[in-house]
């Protein structure tokens, strides 16, 4: 093995390479069944995700467009007891040529989630897709529907999801402690990458470990710059990446989402920000939300309308929701505030595990009520069960699209001084026509979505339906 892994360093950045066999196709697993797993995207986080996903499991392939990266967790997986995978850095080869597949592990830039994503859900593998889901809102319905239609298990890793404290959170909020809640703010400190910048003039050499071809994938084509893109610094550009709210909303907007059951917004707009770029987010932006009235699926009652103000940034002065909200007073640098009329939650941090209810003189004596959301066996465990025909993972494309949906909704306000009138359902912004190409978006030839056709047909009915004065009504499930 170690000599085959200096001959793919030692080899110039081809797409698809592969040295080792495969291992045959096999019954669907089930019980203590190890599954058959793939790798797209091995470092950074998709470096954790691979190893937790690995764990118990065999594995039939890596691949990252990195091939130091790729050799180093082959060298991991080695040493854990994982041998004959496959090695390749174009996904698309390595889906063509693995066989026996059960799950497939996508921790990729934003941009390539769902084109990779939809090329292992044709066929049937299941898929756990790192946060933020897709790139597009287009993305997040077409990976939804077709988990759904397929009867597929999957997972998005906002991990958050599975924690006790914010399931306890949610359980705090729909019981009533806190009251109605009208207003939301949520907040992170990110970006803590490059944005508010142009295209840099001019190219660079492309290092001899990288698959630059694979790495652009869907996008358009661009010249290599080296520390521009790769590695982590996408997430500023609009091609690549989702900025701070794509990035953290995943997590800090998961917890009141769940709790106030909110449904699709039916306005945003931009509310403030520091000077747009034609191709990267700004350094910092306030975006308000509107959410309609909904019913209640826990309690059945009337639950009332909220506005949400979104923060993100940090240029020396925090943005961040104003400290008179809080009644003690601490602003957390990143997390959510829910304010009802008999008081507020406060969840602290990037993932919603920890939370606290003030005035603290009104809670001194609260207890928490019995819980009824089941408790996670851990955030992968819950997708592995589920590819066994378990019970569905928490954060199954059911939630997790329709999370991301709602969170992506806000970018499209960049790209427009309006208020955006949204029909969430038939994903049309009804006033702003000029945003369409950020729901959708063209593929460069030969990473184009596959499986489009049934949801192209679904939209295409629904929206006839919405011209001719039907009435969409919001809702929220999990399934």
């Amino acid at each position: 093995m170690a000599t085959t892994r200096r001959e793919f360093l030692g080899t110039s950045a081809v797409a698809g390479l592969a040295f080792w066999a495969a291992g045959s196709a096999s019954a669907k697993p089930s019980g203590n069944d190890k599954l058959k797993v793939a790798h797209i995207g091995v470092g950074g986080k998709g470096g954790s995700d691979t190893i937790d996903l690995a764990n118990g499991n065999i594995t039939l392939a890596l691949c990252d467009i990195d091939k130091g990266r790729l050799a180093s967790m082959a060298k991991e997986l080695e040493a854990r007891g994982q041998k004959d995978f496959k090695l390749y850095t174009d996904y698309r080869k390595m889906l063509d040529e693995v066989k026996g597949l059960d799950a497939v592990n996508v921790s990729t830039p934003d941009h390539t989630h769902a084109p990779a994503a939809m090329q292992a859900m044709v066929r049937d593998i299941a898929v756990f897709v790192q946060k933020p889901f897709a790139h597009t809102i287009y993305e997040c319905r077409l990976m939804t529907t077709t988990a759904r239609e397929r009867k597929l298990a999957s997972q998005m890793g906002n991990q958050g999801t599975s924690s006790g404290m914010l399931r306890e959170a949610v359980e705090v909020v729909q019981s009533g402690a806190i009251g109605k809640v009208k207003e939301l703010h949520v907040w992170t400190n990110r970006p803590v990458w490059p944005q508010g910048i142009d295209r840099p003039a001019g190219q660079d050499p492309i290092p001899d470990n990288l698959d630059w071809e694979s790495w652009i994938g869907a996008a358009p084509m661009r010249p290599y710059k080296a520390g521009v893109y790769h590695d982590f610094k996408w997430r500023g550009w609009y091609d690549f990446g989702c900025g701070a709210l794509g990035d953290m909303a995943c997590h800090t907007l998961n917890l009141p989402l769940w709790a106030l059951e909110l449904g699709y917004p039916t306005r945003f707009w931009r509310e403030d920000s520091s000077e747009l770029k034609p191709e990267t987010f700004p350094n910092w932006e306030i975006l308000k939300y509107e959410f309609p009235e909904r019913v209640s699926k826990h309690t059945g009652e009337m639950l009332p309308p909220v506005t949400m103000t979104w923060y993100d940034g940090d240029d020396g002065h925090k943005h961040v929701p104003a400290k008179e909200l809080f009644p003690d007073g601490n602003v957390p640098r990143t997390g959510s505030l829910l304010i009802g009329d008999k008081g507020v939650l406060v969840s602290g941090g990037d993932y919603g595990g920890d939370y606290k209810l003030l005035p603290e003189p009104t809670f001194k004596s609260y207890e928490p009520p019995k819980p009824w959301i089941p408790r996670s066996p851990g955030h992968m465990r819950e997708f592995t069960d589920m590819v066994k025909g378990g019970a569905p993972a928490m954060s199954n494309f059911e939630y997790a699209g329709f999370l991301s949906e709602v969170v992506l909704a806000g970018c499209l306000a960049l790209h427009t001084d309006k208020k955006i009138d949204w029909d969430g359902p038939n994903m049309v912004a009804k006033n702003a026509p000029e945003v369409a190409h950020f729901i959708d978006k063209p593929y460069r030839p030969g990473y184009e979505l596959v499986g489009r056709e049934l949801l192209d047909a679904k939209l295409a009915a629904g929206r006839a339906a919405a011209g001719a004065g039907a009435r969409h009504i919001p809702t929220y499930t999990i399934k």
